[in-house]
């Protein structure tokens, strides 16, 4: 599956690889809460994976994520 993430999904996905949870990415981004879980929203559709710790193993297995930069 070839996935194409915007440029602020790709940095809410790597505050979330991170270990931060949505309170402290809005804090990080200067974005609101509700906002973070908008983009989780989108990644989750994209995707097709509900859970934000699956989200997270996908992208890491599938290399959208190496060495804290984005593919």
């Amino acid at each position: 599956m070839d996935v194409k993430f915007t440029e602020r999904e790709k940095t809410i996905l790597k505050e979330l690889t991170k270990g931060k949870n949505y309170r402290e990415i809005s804090e990080t981004l200067y974005i609101s809460i509700s906002t973070v879980k908008h983009y989780m929203a989108q990644i989750s559709e994209k995707l097709g994976i509900k859970r934000k710790i699956n989200i997270i193993l996908y992208v890491l297995e599938h290399g959208y994520i190496n060495n804290n930069n984005m593919q």
